[in-house]
């Protein structure tokens, strides 16, 4: 009788609940083990499978004594909670055909102790911690049919000998990013290959052209790595081929049109390569495919009017290429299309609608996406667009459309995003558009429309940016503006509109990016309500014939830009820190406009602190520093407290914090650049003095306390801390020109798990003044370069790196919403920002639900692991 108990133990030794109800069978008087769930023996009472897969065992190692089990055939412990290596023991288990320990902790290598398992058929082992190379001694192993190995930690490179198991069908080692090196030609004798999934990876190189052979593939799966090199045209043999995902690489060349073979395949992804040349006609006897996305490569040519035949297609991606001519009305036949993607081409002549009953449009009422921007199309856009009832997005900007805008645009009730900016459309704004409810973003920028603003937008109550710059309007802004409650961008400059800023202007609340109102003939004085708008960032108001008092626009706390020239203001300009920083280039040509007598207060106390900072040079090597009025004290002694052996002093410190090196100030503190003497550089956070009846919590306590348990390279370093009866400083590494990609990683692999930790910690919006300078564009800290371009004419997609702006729509604009939050997070008053308990909450709400994923233009870079 087989001895299980061992388990048992260590059921009790963890403490592991009754709750689950396959342990809760595991009873220590038991004769055998048998009869125990989870449990299967032979008649003769040989334990020949364990499975406990989703069971909350919570090991930290596997239990050794599992090799005793010589009878063994079938064992599962998938997400199981176990830590630890994998037992070399593990390779006396001759008789087992499977050994599944995926999503689980696993630490370590894996033993090539597992080459002997000689009955094996089926190895999982992904999702977990493992690293080291993968072992040759695999190769061992001729029965195997699977082996996943995904989402791992391996290293060095795929061995060559597993091309001797001829028996594999699957093989998944993608989401190793340190796996590199090439891809075994030897892989191609694999004939029994249905997956093959390396995506994700370091790998480089060439495909194989020996993947020809490989005639049961369905599924490849090679997708963002540092493969080179051209698509090989003896893929066009593997005749099974469903799913052939080859973006994000570094292919060249040509697409093969032997792919035009493939017959049973159902997406094609080539998308963010270099491929060059036409796209072949033969593509359209793939008479399956259901998703075509070749986007953002440098292809040319004409678009082939052949692929019309493919009537099952649903996505056709062919965005930032070089494609010229015009869009072949024979898409028309496309009846089951709806993602047609064709922006950022050369593309000409007019959107195809005549004959063939409307061609292009009227065949494709499945439409969800129409994205024709940044072309040269021309003449009308066509009435019958408005036949296409499921469209959510229409781009058709930056083109060179004409004629009215068609009223039947009001018909596609589920319209999110309408963007026709640039482009030479006439003719009043239809009212009809007030109809569109979903409406999230509507620009209508840059083109000759004439008349007034249809007060009827005031049923935009989900719109977010409204755009309308540089038309021919005229007339007021409708008082209805007050109903667009989720508005952060309204643009109406450079038009000519007129009479008073409605009041109802301050009561949208929401307008946190931008509110430009320049180059109209706005008359009369700024209305009170404006003093609500405490979250704007951006106001505009120039060459306008405003007068009066502009007392109101000290109220706005968070601008970091203002406009308000060539107007007629009068009286005193605010006293804020904002306005104190202000150019004389904001309020130009607006002679009645004066500095307050407050100014004077200003200049005095600002003289009074020169003098306590000469007072302090003069003073501190004597250490009788002590200013008056319940200044700080930096008097000694102090107490320095390092966590590492550090090579400069307390002087040293003190020296650097000026008001030239502040970088940031927080909820809890400012933060100063500092560099020592031996040319390193420091952050040093002094934290602001806590009021003897205020809040008892000791901050420098509470953030030495949580920095010094954690250890994170996305958390920047605590080397110590400085502290004297009046003054507390904190010293972090000083962490420089960090990047876009480095923040996005930060985000995206770490944001959600570190705030959640925290969500219901009071201590740690103390944290969060992070020691970092990060510098983008224009030498600007990358808050700021951000609050600028969101507060630009172009699209907020911009702000994004380019490779990112490729990804699906959904995904894009999940980075968005998320970014919207982030710019919460950073307004320049500490009060308005949100507890991490919000951000939480705002960040939940950003993910879509999974069946969003379906619209989408391409699958997530970071595959599940099924698709590996």
């Amino acid at each position: 009788m087989e001895k299980l108990f061992f388990l048992l133990s260590q059921r009790q030794t963890h403490q592991l609940k009754a709750s689950s109800s396959i342990l809760s069978s595991w009873n220590p008087s038991s004769q055998t083990p048998c009869s125990w769930q989870g449990i299967t023996c032979s008649p003769q009472n040989r334990v020949i499978s364990l499975s406990l897969p989703n069971t909350f065992l919570n090991l930290s190692s596997l239990p050794s004594q599992l090799s005793s089990l010589s009878s063994l055939q079938l064992a599962n412990l998938s997400s199981t909670n176990i830590s630890g290596a994998i037992p070399p023991s593990f390779g006396l288990l001759t008789h087992l055909r499977l050994l599944d320990l995926s999503s689980n902790s696993l630490s370590g290598s894996i033993p090539q102790e597992l080459g002997q398992l000689s009955s094996l058929q089926f190895l999982y082992l992904y999702s977990n911690k493992l690293s080291g190379g993968i072992p040759p001694h695999l190769a061992n192993l001729t029965f195997l049919q699977v082996l996943c190995l995904q989402d791992n930690l391996f290293n060095g490179s795929i061995p060559s000998q597993l091309g001797s198991l001829v028996s594999l069908q699957e093989f998944r080692v993608g989401g190793n990013p340190f796996l590199t090196g090439e891809i075994p030609a030897q892989l191609g004798l694999l004939t029994n290959l249905t997956t093959f999934g390396v995506a994700a990876t370091g790998l480089s190189g060439v495909i194989p052209p020996t993947f020809g052979n490989l005639i049961n593939l369905q599924t490849l799966a090679l997708y963002d790595t540092e493969v080179s090199g051209t698509i090989p045209p003896e893929l066009g043999l593997c005749s099974e081929l469903r799913n052939l995902y080859l973006h994000l690489n570094k292919l060249t060349g040509s697409i093969p049109p032997q792919l035009g073979k493939l017959q049973k395949l159902t997406s094609l992804l080539l998308w963010g390569n270099a491929l060059s040349g036409a796209i072949p006609a033969d593509l359209s006897n793939c008479s399956s495919l259901v998703l075509l996305d070749a986007s953002a490569n440098d292809l040319s040519g004409e678009i082939p009017a052949d692929l019309g035949k493919l009537v099952f297609l649903e996505q056709l991606h062919l965005s930032d290429n070089s494609l010229t001519g015009v869009i072949p009305w024979q898409l028309s036949n496309c009846t089951s299309l709806t993602a047609l993607q064709l922006d950022k081409n050369q593309l000409s002549g007019t959107i195809p609608w005549q004959g063939d009953c409307l061609a292009l449009l009227q065949s494709c009422e499945s439409l969800v996406r129409l994205r024709l921007g940044e072309n040269q199309l021309s003449g009308q856009i066509p009435k019958e667009i408005g036949q296409l009832q499921n469209l959510v997005f229409l781009d058709l900007y930056m083109n060179h459309f004409s004629g009215h805008l068609p009223l039947e645009i009001a018909n596609i009730t589920v319209l999110e995003l309408l963007d026709v900016h640039n482009n030479y459309i006439t003719g009043e704004i239809p009212s009809l558009l007030g109809e569109l409810v979903n409406l999230e973003q509507l620009d209508l920028s840059r083109n000759n429309f004439a008349g007034k603003i249809p007060w009827s937008f005031g049923n935009f109550s989900y719109l977010n940016k409204l755009i309308l710059n540089n038309n021919l309007l005229t007339g007021a802004i409708p008082r209805s503006i007050r109903n667009l409650q989720k508005l952060t961008l309204l643009d109406l400059s450079s038009n000519s509109l007129s009479g008073p800023i409605p009041l109802e202007i301050g009561y949208v609340t929401s307008l946190t990016i931008s509110l430009d109102l320049s180059l109209n003939g706005f008359t009369g004085e700024l209305p009170e309500t404006m003093s609500s708008l405490t979250q704007l960032q951006s106001l505009d108001l120039s060459n306008n014939f405003l007068y009066g008092k502009i007392k109101v626009l000290g109220s706005l706390t968070s601008l970091t830009s203002l406009n308000i020239s060539y107007n007629n203001f009068s009286g005193p300009i605010p006293v804020s820190p904002f306005f104190r920083t202000l150019s004389s280039n904001s309020y130009l040509q607006n002679p009645r406009l004066c500095e307050s007598t407050d100014v004077t207060i200003i200049v005095i106390a600002s003289l009074v602190i020169v003098v306590r900072n000469q007072r302090y040079a003069m003073e501190k090597s004597s250490g009788a520093l002590a200013a008056s009025s319940g200044a700080e004290d930096f008097s000694y002694p102090w107490t320095f407290i390092p966590f590492q052996k550090l090579s400069f002093t307390v002087d040293n410190i003190l020296d650097c914090l000026k008001e030239e090196n502040v970088i940031g100030k927080g909820f809890s503190g400012i933060v100063y650049k500092a560099e020592m003497p031996n040319g390193q550089l420091i952050a040093v956070k002094k934290l602001w003095k806590t009021k003897q009846d205020g809040d008892p919590v000791d901050s420098f306590a509470a953030e030495i306390q949580i920095l010094g348990h954690i250890r994170h390279r996305n958390i920047v370093k605590l080397l110590g801390y400085c502290s004297n009866r009046s003054v507390k400083l904190l010293l972090y590494n000083f962490v420089s020109n960090g990047n876009l990609q480095q923040l996005l990683q930060l985000l995206y692999r770490h944001m959600l798990i570190i705030l959640i930790s925290f969500a219901n910690n009071k201590y740690f919006p103390m944290i969060i003044a992070d020691a970092v300078e990060p510098q983008v564009g224009d030498g600007l800290h990358i808050v700021e370069w951000v609050k600028k371009k969101m507060g630009s004419f172009e699209p907020t997609v911009s702000i994004l790196d380019a490779k990112l702006q490729g990804l699906p729509d959904q995904m894009v604009q999940e980075m968005l919403q998320t970014l919207g939050i982030a710019m919460f997070c950073v307004n320049s008053s500490p009060a308005e920002r949100p507890t991490m308990k919000e951000v939480v909450t705002l960040l939940m709400e950003v993910k879509s639900p999974p069946e969003e994923w379906g619209k989408t233009s391409q699958p997530l870079i970071k595959q599940s692991s099924n698709q590996r």
